[in-house]
């Protein structure tokens, strides 16, 4: 049997003397947990020196906290607090076992400066247990003379204590007193004393690191104290421990502790600390194995340990040799060694040797906590030409009514005046602050994923719609795989064909599918889990929830529907987060994190544009604001169009703002439409309703577009330049865009956080599908104004022919019009180049911006613009036959009619707003159909 595991038959407890976030995230702390029988966790201010100060592993979460103004004692606090509650969440079930161990516990010591400080050690230590909020915490504290009424006192006040810097047997008497008499005055105020533990730490290694030099001087002299002193050598550290435990033994027994005992109090266990051996002529187990016997606890160094677990030989010994260790300490007198003087040396010497190193981390955290707050964000570059004017006066009338200082308060005035709007936005406002919660999460997310590696997945599908999914996207596009991270691939339309493309790519059986819907009712989502489940229940029957995680809004119906189905893991997000301002929550960073992205440092940017914007006091300059207004005062100067100009791997950060900007603002006939993938061109084919924002990164060429931009400029076109170091720094960008949504909306006076037209194709496409669940198809509505070459044309145009209907239909085109292509299809590359090359048609021949998007994903999100922004718009949808349709599990419909009911429910919702529509059913074949359309269009 494993040594570690077979030390248990003799009722002693190893605990870890060791603690650091990447042994909590791999999972090498819980294999111990699991494999080798481990009990326990300490830590110490030198264990947080070395993981903290020594490494490079806590730098995102120490930047990201400094940037919030934190202090360095805040900073030290927070990484140490965060480091044991994820410990004690591993040790809890232990804790919670039914042999009720006195185990799982992991602690956590009051800071070494208020060593001698009695009530400055009560305060601390009350106050890191109310912080660390886990039963299973213990709070240390040094058995100095000021520390004993500290321990009678936390221990009163119901706080596990483990008590350190033991050295010698006297003080290890007045300390078990503290503790008894801690819970007779617990008992005194009728309070209970079940589950309040203990241990009393005894240091072993460095009683013998003293001492043994002096015998061995002894000793070196001859004689018979030369003879007497050669025998104690490396023995006074164990026979202080043997005697402690007779100690023990008499002092928890009697009618003292008996009428404790019979409350439910628990022994204050011996702890036998310093045991990792420090002289190379002893045996290196020297402090473990001679120590093993009931009702115990050695916490050993990793390094120890693992040599228990090689070449361990348990048994117990701690009673073994008693008389020769009585002898030991009886005559250590006799060669002028006082040993209550060494171990007074001791105590102070230890209180030192954590000072030392604590002072050397805070100095360490100090130097990175004032880098990181002097580290800026970069302007943005702004040529606004004529506008320049009208902005800066917005920017100067926003800032003369604090508008800053209310953002961060949340008065939702700032927005709309009625009282039912302003409760809608203080109740979406949770997004302000919602990178701050969760850089205290990526712990948890990146254990998560070790979690997830460790049991041999092989890739990960995001399934959503809208919020759930663009972030994941636009990491996917802008970042390579990560070195620990796992395929990704994203799942957000109900097309069929799509469907089938994921399910061949990717090997089912050893897929994470992610279910990612904030209201849990959305439909799209609960179709693509419904689906693969059923896949993967044919190949690992009721283990198929294995392969599936939720995220989701606690209380939604889709928690209750996991929780039965047995999911992996259900992440529960933020009601107070809209879908479209969830980047930085679990909608975001959990696929971020499982594709190997470092989620702390993306956090960390956040917060540095959170600073910059005025979260944590007076900034400067807010570029969110001066983004917001400068977008909203254009618009409403007819600068509505905002056309978004990347490089190409930031292509995919159109979708994501499309859905931010044009979902927050398309309301009450007013809004900003965001142009993206539209291919850049002359100044000449450009309508007076444009501003051109370019997002890349400092030092990267592009000359393509930044050729073109420039000729924009001096063609009169405003221009924002935006710069990135780098793709971490998306962090800071969809902060930015977050809040410039919103001042741009409070420039509109609308509520940037509803979104009151999305319902009506929802609504539409539900009374479409009761249809079908009736009637088994879906009707047909309108009859075809035109059809040629297997090409139908539905529209209110009409016309002789293909050719006709599409010139009647673009001639509504007037300035400062956009084209939307609305293509329910199946995404490819020959699709997208058709759709372009149209966009490119129309922009040219009819100087209007143009708009492209696969179906139904902008029915979340630019969906929201085309039926309540301002009736610019021509829409052109595209529909075909779904010749690779796929059955709905539980459904009567298939993927394809689902996918079809929402296109004709979307177009009914375009009618009733009145816009001008063409749909084009293209057949079997959509390409070739793309192609045939193309043919008939007119040339100017």
């Amino acid at each position: 049997m494993n040594p570690l595991v077979a030390i248990r038959q003799f009722d002693q407890s190893l605990w870890l003397d060791f603690i650091s976030r990447p042994i909590l995230i791999n999972g090498k702390l819980q294999r111990r947990i699991a494999d080798e029988a481990l009990r326990g966790v300490t830590s110490n201010p030198a264990i947080f020196a070395k993981s903290i100060g020594d490494s490079a592993d806590y730098d995102s979460a120490i930047k990201a906290l400094a940037l919030q103004g934190k202090t360095t004692d805040e900073i030290y606090t927070n990484l140490a607090v965060s480091d044991v509650q994820a410990a004690c969440d591993l040790f809890r079930p232990l804790y919670d076992g039914a042999d009720n161990s006195s185990d799982g516990y992991v602690s956590l010591e009051v800071s070494p400066t208020l060593v001698n400080d009695t009530e400055g050690t009560i305060e601390e230590g009350m106050r890191l247990w109310q912080t660390v909020d886990r039963p299973n915490v213990m709070i240390k504290v040094p058995a100095t003379l000021e520390g004993l009424p500290a321990i009678r006192r936390l221990i009163a006040e119901g706080i596990n204590v483990n008590v350190t810097l033991i050295f010698g047997l006297e003080r290890y008497r007045l300390v078990t007193e503290a503790f008894l008499a801690g819970l007779e005055d617990r008992l005194q105020a009728g309070l209970p004393v079940a589950r309040i533990d203990s241990v009393a730490s005894f240091f072993l290694s460095r009683i013998d690191v003293l001492i043994d030099p002096m015998l061995e001087k002894i000793a070196a002299e001859g004689g018979e104290k030369g003879s007497l002193a050669e025998g104690m050598v490396g023995e006074v550290a164990l026979s202080s421990a043997k005697l402690a435990y007779q100690m023990y033994k008499e002092i928890f027994a009697g009618s003292r502790w008996e009428a404790l005992k019979a409350q439910g109090a628990e022994t204050q266990r011996l702890l036998w600390a310093s045991t990792g051996n420090k002289n190379p002529k002893y045996d290196d187990l020297k402090y473990v194995e001679n120590l093993i016997g009931p009702k115990t606890v050695n916490t050993v160094p990793v390094e120890t340990l693992d040599i228990f677990r090689e070449k361990g030989q348990p048994a117990n010994r701690l009673e073994e040799g008693l008389d020769k260790a009585r002898e030991v300490l009886r005559r250590l007198p006799e060669l002028g060694i006082d040993l209550d003087e060494q171990t007074n040396f001791l105590e102070v010497d230890g209180a030192k040797k954590f000072n030392e190193p604590f002072g050397k981390l805070m100095q360490s955290i100090d130097i990175k906590r004032t880098q990181a707050q002097g580290q800026a964000v970069v302007p943005m570059a702004t040529r606004l030409g004529g506008y320049q004017a009208a902005v800066d006066k917005k920017i100067e009338e926003l800032n003369d009514k604090n508008f800053t200082e209310g953002f961060w308060e949340k008065k939702a005035d700032l927005w709309v005046q009625d009282e039912a709007g302003q409760q809608s936005i203080r109740s979406f406002m949770g997004w302000l602050r919602v990178a701050e919660t969760m850089v205290g999460r990526v712990s948890e997310i990146e254990q998560f994923v070790n979690e997830v590696k460790a049991a041999g997945f092989k890739h990960v599908v995001v399934m959503g719609m809208g919020g759930s999914t663009m972030a994941p996207i636009v990491f996917k596009a802008a970042f390579e795989q990560g070195e620990n991270g796992l395929p990704m691939s994203v799942l957000d339309t109900t097309d069929p064909g799509t469907v089938r493309e994921i399910e061949a790519s990717v090997p089912l059986a050893e897929t994470l599918f992610i279910v990612a819907s904030k209201s849990g009712t959305t439909a799209e989502p609960l179709a693509f889990g419904d689906y693969f489940y059923a896949k993967l229940k044919e190949l690992k029957g009721d283990k198929a929830g294995e392969n599936f995680v939720a995220i989701t809004d606690p209380g939604s119906k889709f928690v209750t529907d996991a929780t039965a189905a047995n999911y992996r893991r259900i992440f529960l997000n933020f009601p107070e987060v809209g879908g479209r301002f969830s980047a930085l929550t679990y909608f975001g960073l959990v696929p971020a994190a499982l594709y190997g992205l470092p989620i702390g440092e993306i956090l960390e940017r956040a917060i540095r544009m959170m600073r910059a914007c005025g979260a944590y006091g007076s900034s400067e300059r807010n570029p969110g604001l001066e983004l917001g207004a400068a977008l909203g005062v254009l618009a409403e100067l007819g600068r509505d169009k905002l056309t978004l100009v990347v490089p190409e791997k930031l292509s995919d950060l159109g979708l994501w703002l499309e859905q931010l900007i044009a979902e927050s603002t398309g309301k009450e006939g007013k809004g900003i439409l965001p142009v993206a993938g539209e291919p850049l061109g002359e100044p000449g084919i450009y309508g007076q309703d444009r501003v051109f924002v370019y997002v890349g990164y400092q030092g990267e060429a592009d000359e393509a577009n930044t050729t073109k931009l420039k000729a924009l400029e001096q063609a009169g076109h405003p221009t924002i330049t935006i710069l990135m170091d780098d793709a971490l720094d998306l962090g800071q960008e969809f902060y930015r865009w977050e809040v410039a949504t919103a001042v741009a909306s409070a420039v509109f006076g609308i509520n940037p956080f509803d979104q009151p037209n999305v319902q009506a194709a929802k609504t539409a496409t539900d009374g479409l599908m009761k249809v079908v669940e009736e009637q088994g198809s879906l009707p047909e509505k309108s009859q075809p104004v035109a059809s040629q070459d297997g090409v139908t044309y539905y529209s209110a145009v009409q016309g002789e022919g293909a050719a006709e209907v599409l010139k009647a239909f673009f001639a509504q085109a007037r300035p400062g019009d956009f084209l939307c292509l609305q293509a329910y299809l199946t995404e490819s590359s020959a699709v997208s180049e058709s759709l372009q090359e149209l966009r490119a048609r129309v922009q040219a021949q009819y100087h209007i911006a143009t708009t492209s998007g696969y179906g139904p994903r902008f029915l979340h999100s630019t969906g929201q613009y085309h039926k309540g922004g301002p009736e610019t718009g021509l829409f052109v949808q595209f529909t075909d036959d779904n010749p690779n349709d796929l059955a709905l599990p539980g459904r009567s419909y298939t993927f394809g009619t689902f996918k079809n009911a929402q296109a004709l429910g979307d177009l009914e919702a375009l009618h009733s707003y009145n816009r001008r529509t063409l749909r084009v059913h293209l057949g079997a074949d959509a390409e070739k159909g793309l192609r045939t359309m193309l043919a008939a269009l007119p040339t100017a």
